[in-house]
């Protein structure tokens, strides 16, 4: 089943139970975003993209991928769910939205490739710095037995930190990584992870947290006012894609799937985040840039 963006906004309508004699369309489709956190052009793109991939699940339906990204954006208790999107037993909402995050997870290989940072470069390269980086940490409550290692200082508690790259030229994400206790040194999570993936003397923009290899540049690092202004441009770009990942409440409340102990949970963490972060690069790459202009960067650190 091949869908439009409005054959879902119709799947939509009968899984929040939309009143007939009431108005549903709007310009900018404020409704359709507010509860499932993208457009329905990147909605229905997800779908057709994962049943291109293989045979989904039977009786799998449209109404199912809600369902997952109702638990994404609101993320509540289970009883919330279910009363938005048509009161299903809590078991069957579980197991259908949990299938859909996975399967939107499954995405990622093929939409989010460090590879993409040399997308769109200029016939002669006059840099050796194509990304940015940066560390997202996202609150959970702890598991028993509690550990020290989980206390994340961004907000007093424990959560499950990751490593998010962007692309300079397109503003596209490019790498992801995690999660790690919110404890793991970014020092660490790089050398073990996007430093295995870069070349030997290329650069990343950071802010000041990470150190101990050449190839991190921190901000104060320039020959002038201009360059440090690029560099400052650049990062706060990286900020707007971290936050346009945190519209999505799974990254920003506190996560309770905690009953099956720690591993499982951080497992769950991170299906969900980087479900998220597909979404959010399908957004981007389909129109909904995180700034409207292309970034200018003719930083060098040859």
């Amino acid at each position: 089943m091949i869908l439009t963006a409005d054959g879902i906004e119709l799947w939509a309508q009968q899984t929040l139970r939309w009143p007939v004699s009431r108005k549903w369309s709007s310009e900018t489709n404020m409704r359709f975003r507010s509860v499932f956190g993208a457009g329905s052009i990147v909605v229905a793109d997800i779908w057709n993209r994962i049943e291109a991939d293989g045979e989904i699940l039977k009786g799998g339906e449209p109404k199912h991928l809600l369902w997952a990204l109702v638990l994404l954006k609101v993320y509540q208790s289970d009883e919330v769910h279910c009363a938005l999107v048509g009161w299903p037993s809590v078991p069957t909402f579980r197991k259908w939205a949990w299938y859909f995050i996975e399967r939107i997870n499954d995405l990622k290989d093929n939409i989010i490739k460090v590879e993409y940072r040399f997308n769109d470069l200029d016939d002669i390269v006059t840099t050796n710095c194509f990304m940015s980086s940066d560390c997202v940490d996202c609150p959970v409550f702890e598991s028993w037995p509690w550990s020290k290692r989980m206390f994340s200082k961004k907000f007093n508690g424990p959560g499950v930190k990751y490593d998010v790259g962007v692309c300079i030229k397109t503003g596209h994400i490019v790498w992801l990584d995690g999660p790690f206790v919110a404890s793991a040194s970014e020092s660490t999570i790089f050398k073990n992870g996007l430093g295995q993936h870069i070349c030997e003397d290329e650069k990343v923009e950071v802010d000041s947290g990470p150190k101990g290899d050449s190839r991190l540049v921190q901000p104060h690092v320039g020959n002038d006012s201009k360059e440090r202004k690029q560099k400052s441009v650049v990062r706060g770009r990286q900020e707007g894609v971290n936050g346009r990942m945190k519209v999505y409440s799974v990254l920003t409340n506190h996560f309770h799937h905690m009953k099956d102990g720690r591993e499982n949970m951080m497992n769950a963490h991170g299906l969900c985040f980087k479900a998220v972060a597909v979404i959010t690069q399908l957004k981007i790459s389909t129109g909904e840039p995180i700034f409207k202009d292309e970034v200018e960067y003719d930083v060098s650190y040859f």
